[in-house]
């Protein structure tokens, strides 16, 4: 690291400051020290409120810079209000690097003014500061004539003669000839080493490790890259150890780049355990060196073991179910997800007015206000208090200093008309049914168990509602999704909703939309994956039998209590037939059914060209 001026540990600091709140007349910034980090900026922007609302719910998205404190000569000027933070981290990050040789090179051709115009050549000179050699302890011609004759000996010069050499006219030709100027630092010169453009000014033109305002899309593509290359160290060295340690394995795979691609694809796929236990089995703790590696790797990558399933085991258990492990897994996989769902409900956080704002607006002679269906108690709670009621009375304004909402009164509530909803409901294992459920966002969370989406897969104005984790907290799977094919796209997860949609909004279903989806979704489903594919299992109803002998008896025809006497022979015999015909067998367990769709899959032919099918667009 050079030494930066008043003995700073960095270049330059720079104060951000909301722009939003800067207008509104309060100064809201902070002092960022350069090079920073995306995590460090983050955290700046949440302190100084950027991404937060104000009172009418509008963002507070700009922002701009109030000053800086710079500590590299000449470089204050070139700095501007609203310079690219990623720029500026580049800068810093290269100056942060150089020798302190590097950074006088540097200095002295900031002083002569080469390349120096904006931040962007700036970058660049840092990058080609081997074109330019400096002498620190020349200051004028006089001492360049000097230094080229005496100590370089450019021209043979008698020693009685040096007293007649004019040495200062030389050093200006020399100067001339070389394109060299005299700084604080010394002389420099052009070495003539030719000037590369690292940098051509665009964002996509900075280094990833440089830049500190990285988008959500551009963070899940560096978490996915880091993650490849720590695959890739560990497919290599893990390989390179087995290759070394155990003959077998050298044997069964002779070709390395495929044994490191397969070793690879496992740790990009979550499937450790049988990695684990190879290096186990080969005489490794956890303190050495793979082992230890590996839990890195988990840690970064957000390993979860009751995911990680071995193929032959799956194998296995379609062949002998009941010789696999397959119980003891779904054991473990409930409790997991058991755990997972406490730990997740326990980091709720308590409601905000933001979370629950309807969409409306409410207009008073003090502003504008975006309407939240809490409660008056709620608001209270998180620290909100009442500010005015509206001029009809229907409305609270509620405000906690800083930001204010609109809750509807309780005595407009009490007096306004109940409204409801038709809806179907579909819950797991059961037949829909129709209910009234009130209008609004809390109702349909409450019906799904948590924040909603919504599908729309059919041409009729209706809607799909259900929860918006429901897969990820692993609520039941209920109904399939079909394409004009009938073949399943998607599953629903947990109980969902079938809304009626206006213009802008849910509305009830009409009498023939209820016929239509409770028709629709009447047949409850299981579901099994086999060979990467989803089979879906209808749920038989409950045994008829009891209940068409019933249907046929004739009770007035009973003989001293005995039932089946009262019909004539043919007539009963015909009752039972068409009975037993519309009964199904016992239930099989899912081990059975498994077994015997992998008898169903072998029997088939498989296609000559399996083509792919795209979905139809939905937002599940």
């Amino acid at each position: 690291m050079p030494h930066y001026d008043y003995d700073k540990d960095y270049p330059f600091a720079a104060f951000i400051t909301n722009l939003g709140k800067y207008n509104e007349g309060a100064l809201v910034g902070e002092w960022v020290k350069f090079p920073t980090t995306a995590e460090e900026l983050k955290k700046v922007f949440e302190r100084i409120r950027i991404g937060a609302k104000d009172d009418f719910g509008q963002t507070y998205e700009e922002w701009f810079i109030t000053d800086y404190d710079c500590y590299v000569d000449g470089l204050y000027d070139l700095l501007g209000e609203y310079a690219n933070l990623d720029e500026l981290n580049y800068l810093a990050s290269k100056l942060d690097d150089m020798s302190q040789d590097e950074y006088e090179r540097f200095q002295a051709a900031m002083e002569i003014g080469d390349h120096t115009g904006s931040i962007q050549e700036l970058i660049n000179l840092t990058e080609n500061l081997d074109c330019y050699d400096i002498y620190p302890d020349i200051h004028d011609h006089d001492d360049l004539g000097r230094y080229y004759i005496e100590e370089l000996d450019a021209m043979q010069v008698p020693e009685h003669l040096r007293n007649y050499i004019d040495y200062e006219a030389y050093g200006r030709d020399i100067a001339l000839e070389e394109s060299g100027q005299f700084t604080d630092l010394g002389y420099v010169r052009d070495t003539g080493d030719s000037f590369d453009e690292v940098y051509d000014g665009h964002r996509e033109s900075i280094p990833w490790e440089y830049r500190v305002t990285v988008t959500q899309e551009e963070q899940e593509f560096l978490d996915e890259s880091a993650k490849s290359d720590m695959a890739t160290d560990l497919a290599y060295d893990m390989d390179e150890f087995f290759r070394q340690n155990d003959p077998q394995y050298a044997a069964e795979h002779p070709e390395e780049h495929a044994a490191k691609e397969e070793i690879y694809e496992n740790l990009m796929a979550g499937r450790i355990s049988t990695l684990d236990a190879k290096l186990a089995a080969l005489g490794q703790t956890q303190e050495d060196y793979l082992p230890s590696e590996i839990e890195k790797f988990k840690d970064a990558t957000g390993y979860e073991e009751f995911l990680d399933v071995d193929p032959q085991a799956i194998r296995e258990a379609i062949e002998n179910p009941d010789q696999s492990h397959v119980d003891e897994m779904l054991a473990f996989a409930e409790q997991a997800n058991r755990e997972y769902e406490a730990e997740l409900y326990g980091q709720q956080a308590a409601p905000t007015p933001d979370d629950r704002e309807t969409g409306e607006t409410v207009r008073t002679p003090r502003g504008t206000f975006y309407v939240t269906d809490m409660s008056r108690e709620q608001m209270e709670a998180a620290g909100y208090g009442l500010h005015h009621q509206s001029d009809d009375g229907k409305y609270l304004i509620m405000g906690n200093g800083s930001r204010a909402f609109a809750i509807r009164s309780e005595e407009a509530q009490e007096h306004a008309a109940p409204e409801k909803m038709t809806v179907l409901v579909v819950e797991p294992m059961k037949e829909p049914y129709v209910k009234e459920i009130a209008p609004g966002l809390h109702s349909l969370q409450a019906e799904v168990g948590g924040d909603i989406a919504t599908a729309y897969p059919f041409s009729d104005p209706v809607g799909l509602v259900c929860n918006d984790e429901g897969k990820l907290i692993g609520l039941e799977l209920n109904r399939g999704l079909r394409d004009e094919h009938g073949e399943i796209y998607d599953i629903m997860a947990g109980t969902f909703l079938v809304v009626g949609l206006s213009e802008d909004s849910f509305t009830s279903l009409t009498p023939e939309q209820v016929q239509k989806y409770t028709e629709h979704f009447k047949q409850p489903e299981q579901f099994i994956s086999l060979n990467g594919q989803i089979i879906a299992l209808p749920v038989e109803p409950e045994n008829p039998l009891r209940t068409a002998e019933m249907t046929v008896e004739d009770d007035y025809g009973m003989i001293d209590g005995v039932l089946n006497n009262g019909r004539r022979g043919e007539e009963l015999e015909k009752a039972q037939g068409e009975a037993r015909r519309t009964t199904p067998e016992k239930k099989h367990s899912i081990r059975e059914r498994l077994a015997e769709a992998k008898r169903e899959c072998g029997e088939r032919k498989p296609p000559d060209k399996v083509q792919q099918k795209k979905p139809p667009e939905h937002d599940l």
